[in-house]
């Protein structure tokens, strides 16, 4: 059955890495319906952005014009709905521990518009701070870290979480000026950035 990238005018972008476990490309790449049918089953896991919805009917085989099709039914139907997600994604990362900096990027990869998530995450409000604090006194324990090594690796640890400067001041209690190292760490930080569980 046809399924390459030639199929449906040009348009479909099949590239055989999205079928899954066994799952077979579309018997119709073209179909929006059979695209609906694919993304209700994709919703019913876990929800998703329109974008990222749509790339994945496009891994799936589905042509551009049938996953168009469908996310945008599935959005007039209110199944699918990006400020309802970004709201949802906010909070599950920021009680999973992740900070502002680091939910802002993963939301912008997956193709929400800058608005929304410059209007979920604001990175300046105060209760970020208090997230780092409070993340910080779970993971290390009350007590602040006595030597340079130990507060180092602290501050790696929340900026790779994605928390800034100034909430990692405050998590360790530290005065505006007072040098944290927050360069070196921050480059450290992102070299380690590919594990997203932290040890947390």
């Amino acid at each position: 059955m046809p399924s390459g990238p030639g199929h449906g005018g040009g348009k479909g972008r099949a590239r055989g890495r999205g079928f899954g476990r066994g799952r077979k490309p579309p018997e119709d790449p073209t179909s929006a319906e059979g695209a609906r049918g694919r993304a209700i089953g994709l919703l019913s896991r876990r929800d998703y952005p329109r974008r990222a919805l749509k790339e994945r009917l496009a891994d799936s085989g589905f042509a551009e014009d049938a996953a168009e099709s469908a996310v945008a039914a599935l959005e007039d139907e209110r199944l699918v709905n990006d400020a309802r997600y970004v709201e949802s994604a906010v909070a599950g990362r920021s009680a999973r521990g992740q900070g502002p900096i680091r939910i802002a990027l993963e939301l912008r990869r997956q193709g929400v518009a800058a608005a929304l998530v410059a209007a979920a995450v604001d990175a300046r409000a105060p209760e970020w701070a208090e997230r780092a604090r409070e993340l910080r006194r779970r993971r290390f324990g009350a007590e602040l870290p006595r030597d340079r090594k130990e507060r180092a690796r602290q501050v790696r640890f929340l900026l790779q979480r994605g928390f800034g400067g100034d909430h990692v001041r405050h998590a360790l209690d530290a005065r505006a000026g007072e040098e944290l190292d927050l360069e070196d760490a921050a480059f450290e930080a992102g070299a380690d950035a590919e594990d997203p569980a932290d040890g947390e």
